[in-house]
C-alpha cells in the first residue's frame, strides 16, 4: 500500500483499500483467512500535489451558491445535481424529467448512462436504485430547465469535468475530480450531523459498513477537527473560582 501511495493520490489509495478491505473481511467470515490482517493497515499517499478530493464546507457552499446564480448550460445542471445528491456522473446523465417527482421533491435513480457504449444501462448495482430527496431550490431549477433532460442528449466524455474545472478555477477553489463531488456531498451531510445510514442510502451503498470503509479516513479527520474545536472552546471558556464552585 505504501508503494502504491507513492504513485497515486490519497483518495485513489483509500478507495482501492476500501475495496480490498471489504474483500478481506468477507474472506475472513467465509473462513478463507483465519485472522484480521487488515485493521492495522494505514492509508498513505506521498505523491507530490496529492489532495484528498473533498471540498471544505466553505468551498461546498461557495460552489453551490455560484451554480444557483450562474446556471448557464447543461453541465452546470449536472454539477449542481452531483453536489446536492451525491449521484454518480452516469446516473446524473441518465436522469429524465419523469424521474423527478415534483410533488414529493425527489429524484429516482434507476439507470446509468455509459459513455463507453453510448447508451443507458443498468446502475452500478441493485443498491444503486434509490430515491433521493432534493431541496426546493434544486427542484425549481430543474423545473425551469426541464427541456435539458435527459442530460445525456448533451453529454459527452469529460464535458462535465471540464466545466467543473473552469468554475473551480474561477472561484479559486482547489481542483477536484467530478466524482469528488459525490465524496464532498457525503462528507458535508455527515458533518452536518446527518446519521451515517441516511448518508449511505443517499449514496446507494449496500450498507453503512461500505460507507464507513470508503470515508473512514475523511471522517477521522473531521472527528479530530471537532475535538480540537471542543478543546479550544473549553480552554477559552471562563474558569470558575473556588468560591463560585462552592456556591454552585
Amino acid at each position: 500500500m505504501d508503494e502504491y501511495g507513492k504513485t497515486v493520490a490519497y483518495t485513489t489509495v483509500a478507495k482501492f483499500w476500501g475495496v480490498v478491505k471489504s474483500s478481506l473481511r468477507d474472506a475472513h467470515i467465509d473462513g478463507l483467512i483465519k485472522k484480521d490482517i487488515w485493521s492495522r493497515v494505514k492509508v498513505r499517499s506521498t505523491k507530490s500535489g496529492a489532495h484528498k478530493g473533498v471540498l471544505s464546507a466553505q468551498d461546498f457552499v461557495k460552489l453551490q451558491s455560484y451554480l444557483y446564480q450562474h446556471i448557464d448550460n447543461d453541465s452546470d445542471h449536472g454539477i449542481l445535481i452531483a453536489l446536492e445528491t451525491g449521484a454518480r456522473i452516469g446516473e446524473i446523465a441518465a436522469i429524465t424529467i419523469n424521474d423527478i417527482n415534483f410533488k414529493n421533491s425527489t429524484i429516482s435513480i434507476s439507470k446509468s448512462y455509459s459513455v463507453a457504449v453510448q447508451k443507458v444501462t443498468e446502475t452500478k448495482n441493485e443498491q444503486s436504485h434509490r430515491t433521493i430527496s432534493i431541496t426546493q431550490d434544486l427542484k425549481k431549477v430543474i423545473k425551469e430547465h426541464s427541456d435539458l433532460f435527459p442530460l445525456y442528449n448533451h453529454y459527452y466524455n469529460r464535458q462535465f469535468s471540464r466545466r467543473l474545472n473552469y468554475i473551480l478555477e474561477k472561484l479559486d477553489i482547489p481542483r477536484i475530480r467530478f466524482h469528488d463531488l459525490r465524496h464532498s456531498h457525503a462528507i458535508f451531510y455527515y458533518t452536518m450531523t446527518y446519521p451515517i445510514d441516511y448518508v449511505s442510502k443517499r449514496l446507494g451503498h449496500k450498507n453503512t459498513r461500505i460507507t464507513l470503509d470508503v470515508y473512514a479516513h475523511m471522517l477521522k479527520e473531521k472527528e479530530q477537527e471537532q475535538n480540537q474545536i471542543a478543546l479550544t472552546f473549553l480552554s477559552s471558556s471562563p474558569k470558575m473560582s473556588p468560591d463560585s464552585k462552592n456556591n454552585a
